[in-house]
C-alpha cells in the first residue's frame, strides 16, 4: 500500500516535469495545486520509494539467510537486470531512476554489515550533503541571488519550447537519440540537489534500518511505536514543509527555482527539506501501516496495494503513457498543460492503472515486468498464470 501511495506521487511529480513546473502557470488554482505537490508529493514520493528498496534488500537478507541461499550472485543478476531496464527506459525518458537504483543497491552490500546505529550516522551525514553542497556553491552577488524569470518570460520560453524541444518536435529514434547522454546514471551528478544519489543511497539505508527492526514482520505486536513515528514524522514534517513555504513567500528562499534568500536562509530552507521531507514521507507510510491494520480501511486502501504489487510494471507503464501524451509523436502536449490539468491527468491514468493491476493480479502471479525480472535473476523462467485451485492460489500469494 505504500508502494501503491509512493507511485501516485512518483507520477505526478513527473508530469510536472514536462512544463506544469514553470511560474507561467499564475493562476491561484494553479499555485494551489503545485504548492500541494510540492508539499506532499515532490521529495516524499522519491524518499518512500527509496527506503522501500532498502526495506527490500533487508528482507531479501533475512530469507536468505533462514534459507541458508547465498544472495550474492542473485542479487548481482537482480541490479544488471534493474540497470538493463532502466537503461532501455531512460531512452524514453530521462529521468529513469532504475539505473541509479541498480547503481546504488551495489553499496547495499558494502555496508549491509554495519550495525544499525551506524547505518542511521551515515544515512544523517549523507542527507546533510545537500545543504552544505548548496551552501558552498553560493557566489557572485552578495547573498548569492539569482536572476528569476517573469511570468512573461516563463511563457515565452515554453511557447518557443512548443517548437524547438526535442520532446515536441523529434520522432522516437530522436528522443531516444537525445536522451542516451543519461546512460548511465551518475550518483554524484549533483549533489546540490534535494534528489541527488547520496540523498537516495540515505534513504536506502534508513529502509534497510526499518527492515532490520522486525517491525513490520508483527505489526499488532508493535502498534505504539509506529503510532510514534505516523505522530512525528506528521508534525515534524508538515511543521518543516509548512517553514519552508514561508521562507519562500517571505524570504525568497527556493530549491527548485533562482531565489533571492541569503546564505543562512537557503541553508534553513535547505535544512527543513533535508530532514523535513524524510519525516514526512515516514509519517505517511506509518499512517497507511496503521490505517491497514482495521478492516474498513484495509479494504479501502486494497488498491493501492494492488499497484504496489506490480511497482515496476506500474512504472515503466506510466512512462509509456505520459510520453505518449506529451511527446511530439504522440499526442504533442509537452509545455502545454499547467499544474491543474497535469494532476487531473496523474489521477485518471493512475485510476486506469488501479483497475488494470486488480485485473490482472487476478490471473497472474507477478506483473509482466516483475516476472521478466524474476526469471532472469533467476536464470529460470517462473511460472505465471494462477493455478484454479484454491489451495494452489493460496500457496502462489
Amino acid at each position: 500500500m505504500v508502494r501503491g501511495f509512493a507511485l501516485f506521487g512518483v507520477l505526478l511529480v513527473n508530469l510536472y516535469g514536462f512544463g506544469a513546473d514553470s511560474v507561467a502557470w499564475n493562476s491561484p488554482i494553479d499555485q494551489l495545486a503545485s504548492t500541494l505537490m510540492l508539499v506532499f508529493f515532490e521529495s516524499t514520493s522519491l524518499i518512500l520509494f527509496s527506503m522501500l528498496f532498502g526495506f527490500g534488500f533487508a528482507v531479501q537478507l533475512e530469507r536468505s539467510d533462514a534459507q541458508g541461499f547465498r544472495i550474492l550472485s542473485a542479487y548481482l543478476r537482480r541490479l544488471a537486470v534493474l540497470f538493463a531496464l532502466g537503461a532501455a527506459h531512460a531512452l524514453l525518458y530521462d529521468g529513469d531512476i532504475l539505473m541509479l537504483y541498480a547503481e546504488l543497491g551495489l553499496g547495499l552490500l558494502v555496508v549491509r554489515r554495519l550495525p544499525t546505529r551506524w547505518l542511521l550516522l551515515v544515512a544523517a551525514g549523507l542527507m546533510l550533503a545537500f545543504p552544505l553542497a548548496r551552501l558552498a556553491s553560493i557566489g557572485g552577488p552578495p547573498g548569492g541571488m539569482q536572476a528569476i524569470e517573469s511570468v512573461a518570460e516563463s511563457r515565452t520560453r515554453l511557447e518557443q519550447a512548443q517548437h524547438t524541444h526535442v520532446y515536441a518536435t523529434g520522432s522516437l529514434a530522436e528522443v531516444a537519440a537525445d536522451n542516451a547522454s543519461a546512460i548511465p546514471a551518475d550518483p554524484l551528478e549533483d549533489v546540490k540537489s534535494l534528489e541527488s544519489g547520496l540523498a537516495v543511497f540515505a534513504m536506502f539505508l534508513l529502509g534497510l534500518s526499518i527492515g532490520r527492526s522486525g517491525v513490520l514482520r508483527d505489526i499488532p505486536a508493535h502498534v505504539a511505536p509506529v503510532a510514534r513515528v505516523r505522530a512525528w514524522g506528521l508534525t515534524f514534517g508538515l511543521a518543516a514543509m509548512a517553514a519552508e513555504r514561508v521562507l519562500a513567500v517571505t524570504a525568497g528562499y527556493a530549491v527548485y527555482r533562482p531565489q533571492q534568500a541569503g546564505p543562512g536562509v537557503q541553508l534553513a530552507g535547505d535544512l527543513l527539506l533535508a530532514f523535513g521531507s524524510p519525516a514526512l514521507a515516514l509519517g505517511f507510510a506509518a499512517m497507511l501501516v496503521l490505517a491497514a491494520q482495521t478492516p474498513r480501511w484495509r479494504a479501502a486502501l486494497a488498491p493501492l496495494a494492488g499497484v504496489g504489487r506490480l511497482a515496476l510494471t506500474v512504472y515503466l507503464g506510466q512512462t509509456l503513457i505520459f510520453t505518449t501524451l506529451f511527446y511530439g509523436y504522440g499526442f504533442g502536449q509537452v509545455f502545454r498543460l499547467g499544474p491543474v490539468a497535469v494532476t487531473a491527468w496523474a489521477v485518471m491514468i493512475f485510476a486506469a492503472q488501479v483497475v488494470a493491476c486488480q485485473w490482472w493480479s487476478s490471473r497472474f502471479r507477478f506483473g509482466p515486468m516483475e516476472w521478466l525480472w524474476r526469471s532472469l535473476t533467476y536464470l529460470k523462467w517462473q511460472p505465471l498464470r494462477l493455478r484454479s485451485d484454491p489451495a494452489s492460489r493460496a500457496e502462489d500469494v
